[in-house]
């Protein structure tokens, strides 16, 4: 049957390997493919079970996110595809009846969990966890007595397969995938537990594979130290008899044999692909590995010798015998150390998460600290047993899927923005401005440690943010796994988590100073124990990584940030030493923006009441604060010229007052690029902190931006010249001013800073989200604004009462006009007590305005009215609006918590006639690259 498709239409996927440069791909025939994907609200799609996929015929589907109406907007798909070595496959989201058909792999038992994969089977305890508890492939088993994590401190070993009370529990069942997770504590025979875990499993149809996601966990109140240990390991007790051993020993090279007693691969430090900083590295082989590079032995046998931090295991390798063979891998091996594989003579095979081979057996774990791997196993018969390496790569490399670009777009699937440039519009405006050269690399390197107070324009900004970015518009599976492993290393080594108590709710009691929550000597004894700071906190990242693979340890870790971060800036639920609450005052303007940014973020992205309370104070706090000219100490807008003056910016001298331009004009306004209508429940919030940044655009444009090199720090009340060098990103501000004027000015006048500002902060800019919707406005000057019946001569308003337009009954006036253009997308009202203009055009260097600010107000500055009109669709038609100037006036002062007295208080007064002003704006149609019209709907 053929017909209409309720997605609009069918959203095209190619799946493909993630491959960084230098990496070549493989076959994958019938494997998985995991991705998330955005879809339309307009899909109005509410149910998983209203999808389907064409193009393959074994899929499940699990929502991810919805929309503020409750349509999906995110959703992950699980699907099995063969794709040859570097190339891809087309499938199609398209509606349908759900998941494929079959059986969910997973089944819950009383005492059990099996999973049966088709190709293997696989039982799981819900107590006493020891990774399996068995696992059959045909007839055949591969495991004996109990394995488990096992954990060695001092004399005393430690193993999840004693904790009685530890769970499993299906958290995801399908006929393509199942995940299990199992929580607990590494316990000992007797005596007090030594790390938490979770665990989740992940089996895929048709394959003896299994990923393991392992994250131990140093975060209960009820054991608050430091861990000293020696080793963690899984410990896997196999049935292969007379076992071989084979690792991966460098790219290309390998080590194999019968095992002689005992074989293992040991990954001392190595600097392959490892992202070093400020002598990160000296303090983690400190502390951690004081080993360099690869040791291989067998018995006595030294194969490899440890020395040379060039060497490094690709990460895999394989405990096999005539009949059977258990291939295993860590991802990122080379980066994980200590870690490696160790093979016993009688089959007992261990995945060394941290290597009892390391020399260093005092190893210090943070509190409020966890840390992951992931690991795979495939569990075959030896003449159906793929190679090591294919194994590896499914984890390393996996297979994910990815739409055109302008489908990203159009779903605003990435923090609702769809005003962002293309892969080619972006390197056609570095081409323009001589930065050909430059492109995110295609390297998936990582980090362990990373100092987050460090200064300078790179650590202003979310790089990772940036990758994902670049990813969707390239498919650059290295610029993809380099922001997955950052993600990783922000979540699971700078994030403090709370296993048994909630930072939000309990921490005032718990730490009645946020400053010294740290167990004694921390930072002294752990290799883990470098948290976010409160200025650099680039966590904006991790949802877009989420929603992008699903994986939920990476949304319950930001979440956990998120809970910390509402105590750390001040819960409101006692006297807590905080060090910034945003919701009372400005504060040090790196803390607050960060603050606002992680607000917006979270009122988005986590959805609860908590978060969006908390955003909506810390935006009402700033949008009702005002500067005075004469007051030094005052923060706050000045509506005049557009900016907002932030006392603890800048270093000027005492009653100077003055701005950090990075401050005030980047890291400031580019927070709220965080902050979409969805964020607000009284939608004139929305519209008032967009116009603000709007007076900010055009504070830059008349007073920054003519200057040939801006000043790092600009004085307010006295007249500038320019630097000798020095560029900052007001990308954002540019591209908003253009957005809601049409007036490209911001655009052609700021691309001539765009060059030197690159070169001067960081280029990997280019591909932030900000400089992203600048190209995009570059090259699709799409923007079409006017106002309705201006007075002309500068003013923008049409008038008061005594116009022809307008007239008025008390303090209701109502406005009749006539549709300017075909096809307006809105009307925006303004209401002021004198006339309006769309700028009050302040010079900085004669130190006056076009139009008196005594006579004139900024359109932008005026106060926004609710309802306005749906518009009509054809030219000439008619247009009407009554509004109450008063009740405007009141539901301002409301909105921001203003009393009389208050410097932003605003009041209604009867004998003013007060003056309107109407905006319209559409946006042009540009024309695309459509999909594939029509498909046969499953």
């Amino acid at each position: 049957m053929h017909g209409m498709c309720g997605i609009d239409s069918a959203v095209k996927i190619f799946v493909h390997e993630l491959l960084p440069e230098g990496v070549t791909g493989g076959k994958r025939a019938g494997e998985v493919a995991s991705f998330g994907i955005p879809l339309k609200a307009s899909d109005g799609i509410r149910s998983v079970s209203e999808l389907g996929l064409v193009g393959s015929s074994d899929y499940q589907f699990r929502e991810l996110h919805r929309y503020p109406d409750g349509t999906i907007q995110w959703v992950l798909v699980d699907t099995l595809v063969s794709v040859e070595a570097d190339g891809s496959k087309a499938i199609w989201l398209t509606n349908g009846s759900g998941n494929s058909a079959g059986s969910h792999l997973a089944v819950n038992g009383p005492e059990h969990i099996t999973v049966n994969t088709g190709a293997a089977r696989f039982v799981i305890r819900k107590k006493n966890y020891n990774v399996f508890d068995s696992v059959v492939v045909g007839d055949t088993p591969f495991l004996r007595d109990t394995g488990g994590i096992t954990a060695v401190s001092g004399t005393t070993r430690y193993s999840s397969a004693l904790d009685n009370d530890s769970s499993a529990a299906i958290e995801e069942n399908g006929p393509v995938k199942a995940v299990v997770r199992c929580d607990g504590h590494l316990k000992p025979e007797s005596g007090p537990w030594l790390f938490g875990y979770t665990m989740r499993m992940y089996f895929y149809k048709n394959t003896g594979r299994v990923r393991l996601d392992l994250i131990i966990k140093n975060a209960e109140m009820a054991s608050k130290s430091v861990k000293i240990f020696e080793s963690l390991r899984i410990e896997l007790p196999t049935t292969v008899s007379a076992p071989q051993y084979f690792f991966s020993t460098g790219p290309g090279a390998e080590s194999h044999g019968s095992i002689d007693g005992t074989a293992y691969l040991y990954q001392g430090y190595s600097n392959h692909k490892y992202v070093q900083f400020l002598g990160g590295t000296a303090m983690l082989r400190q502390r951690l590995v004081p080993d360099v590079g690869l040791k291989v032995a067998n018995g006595d046998s030294v194969i490899l010798t440890p020395g040379d931090e060039t060497h490094y295991s690709e990460g895999f390798g394989a405990m096999h015998s005539a009949v059977k063979q258990i291939n295993c891998g860590i991802r990122n091996l080379y980066g994980m150390w200590p870690a490696g594989f160790t093979m016993e003579d009688d089959g007992d095979l261990f995945i060394d998460i941290f290597s009892p081979w390391n020399s260093k057996d005092d190893i210090g774990f943070a509190f409020f600290a966890h840390d992951k791997r992931q690991v795979v196993l495939e569990f075959s018969k030896k003449e159906d047993a793929p190679l090591p390496g294919q194994t590896f790569y499914a984890i390393q490399y996996p297979l994910t899927g990815r739409a055109a670009f302008q489908h990203y777009k159009d779903t605003g699937a990435v923090y609702y923005e769809k005003r962002l440039a293309t892969h080619e519009e972006t390197r056609m405006f570095l081409d323009e401005i001589g930065l050909e050269r430059f492109e995110i690399e295609n390297v998936d390197n990582m980090r362990r440690y990373y100092g987050w107070g460090q200064g300078g324009g790179p650590n202003q900004y979310d790089l990772n943010l940036c990758q994902y970015l670049h990813f969707l518009q390239t498919g650059n599976g290295g610029a993809f796994l380099a922001a997955q492993n950052m993600d990783h290393h922000k979540m699971f080594g700078s994030t403090r988590h709370s296993d048994d108590f909630d930072f939000y709710a309990d921490g005032p009691g718990l730490f009645p100073n946020v400053n010294t929550i740290n167990p004694p000597d921390q930072e002294k004894l752990s290799f883990n124990f470098k948290f976010f700071d409160r200025e650099h906190t680039h966590d904006v990242s991790v949802p877009i990584g989420y929603f992008l693979t699903g994986d939920e340890s990476f949304y319950e870790a930001w979440k956990e940030h998120g809970e910390y971060t509402l105590y750390d800036q001040g819960s409101g639920k006692g006297a807590v030493g905080s060090y910034y609450d945003g919701t009372t005052y400005v504060g040090y303007p790196r803390i607050f923006s960060r603050a606002l940014r992680r607000a917006g973020a979270f009122g988005l992205y986590a959805g609860t009441d908590v978060w969006r309370e908390k955003m909506r104070l810390m935006v009402g706090n700033f949008m009702g604060m005002r500067a005075a000219p004469l007051d030094y100490n005052q923060d706050g807008w000045d509506l005049d010229r557009g900016f907002f003056y932030m006392r603890q910016s800048a270093s000027c001298p005492e009653g100077v007052r003055c701005n950090k331009v990075f401050m005030a004009y980047d890291i400031f306004p580019n927070s709220l690029w965080y902050y979409g209508p969805e964020n607000f429940d009284d939608p004139l919030m929305y519209d008032d902190f967009r116009d603000y940044l709007l007076g900010s655009s055009y504070h830059c444009l008349s007073e920054i931006v003519p200057l040939e090199f801006p000043t790092y720090e600009i004085f307010l009340d006295t007249s500038n010249g320019a630097a000798e060098k020095g560029e900052y990103p007001l990308s954002f501000l540019m591209a908003l001013g253009y957005e809601m004027t049409g007036d490209d000015t911001f655009l052609a006048q700021y691309k001539f800073h765009y060059k030197a500002m690159l070169s001067d902060q960081s280029e990997e800019r280019i591909y932030s989200p900000y400089s992203s919707k600048f190209i995009h406005d570059y090259y699709n000057r799409d923007v079409v604004a006017g106002y309705v019946a201006p007075v002309g001569n500068g003013r923008v308003d049409m008038g008061n009462s005594s116009a022809a337009s307008v007239s008025r009954h008390g303090s209701v006036y109502t406005l009749i006009w006539n549709a300017p253009l075909e096809g307006i997308h809105g009307y925006q009202i303004k209401v002021a007590p004198v006339p309006m203009v769309e700028n009050l055009n302040f010079d900085q260097m004669a130190r006056s305005y076009q139009y008196h600010p005594d006579l004139y107000d900024n359109y932008w500055a005026a106060l926004n009215v609710a309802n306005e009109p749906v518009p009509k669709q054809k030219r000439g038609d008619v247009e009407s609006v009554s509004v109450d100037v008063a009740q405007v006036i009141s539901a301002y002062n409301t909105r921001y918590g203003l009393s009389e007295g208050d410097p932003a208080y605003r009041s209604y007064d009867p004998s003013i006639d007060y003056y309107f002003a109407v905006k319209y704006s559409k946006v042009a149609p540009v024309a695309h690259e459509k999909t594939i019209s029509s498909l046969p709907c499953p």
